[in-house]
């Protein structure tokens, strides 16, 4: 299992910025969900490459039950 970390940079102004590592899909949003409601409002969310990975053998199995190809 990759190792998973959540960075925060507080600026002096306020604004907290976080980076999240080693989550991939939806488990980043998962991950971080109680601790932005905690911090307030979230203006800005940019995903990173990690964010677009999905467990393929879970959409392979997804395709297979929409198609009559098997695999």
């Amino acid at each position: 299992m990759p190792q998973r970390t959540l960075r925060f940079k507080i600026h002096q102004n306020g604004r907290v910025e976080e980076t999240v590592e080693g989550f991939h899909g939806e488990a980043c949003n998962n991950a971080t969900k109680n601790l932005e409601n905690a911090l307030g409002e979230v203006k800005v969310k940019n995903r990173t490459s990690e964010a677009f990975i999905t467990d393929q053998s879970k959409t392979l199995k997804q395709f297979n039950k929409e198609s009559n190809v098997s695999f």
